[in-house]
């Protein structure tokens, strides 16, 4: 499945961009140690957030490709979800376990995304910049993991 050439250009400065609460929160976190808890709350809460919308990612993939068999229909549907509800049960944690988990959550995105990816025979680009905003995300969350430790 070919993506929409025009949307590389907005799709990287807008991902880009979704860095910003990860990288301004973890200095924060590392930086101000009275807001340490509430900094790391709000990173939990972004976080959790990001996940939910790339695992609607594969809705959007599965529901436009005609080609997928119905197995891989309902590995991508039903792998949709899973981002949701395993980062709404990181939210119900104490801090630091909730950032560990979404910690995990992010590369474990990363992989079913790179399967999709291979499945509809997406362009390059698109995993480039998933790959890249992956790293810094879990990054992020891993040292403000560590700080909370």
């Amino acid at each position: 499945m070919t993506l929409n050439v025009a949307a590389r250009h907005p799709a990287r400065l807008l991902g880009l961009a979704g860095l910003i609460p990860f990288v301004g929160l973890t200095v924060a976190i590392h930086a101000l140690d009275a807001q340490r808890a509430s900094l790391a709350q709000a990173q939990l809460a972004y976080g959790a957030t990001i996940v939910s919308f790339i695992g609607a990612l594969h809705w959007g993939l599965a529901m436009r490709d005609a080609g997928l068999d119905a197995t891989a229909q309902w590995r991508a549907l039903g792998w949709g979800v899973m981002p949701s509800l395993v980062a709404w049960c990181a939210l119900l944690l104490p801090l630091p376990t909730g950032l560990w988990v979404l910690a995990a959550l992010v590369p474990a995105c990363w992989w079913m995304d790179a399967r999709l990816s291979r499945a509809l025979s997406l362009e390059p680009w698109f995993m480039q910049l998933r790959t890249l905003l992956s790293a810094i995300v879990t990054i992020c969350l891993l040292l403000s993991a560590l700080a909370m430790a």
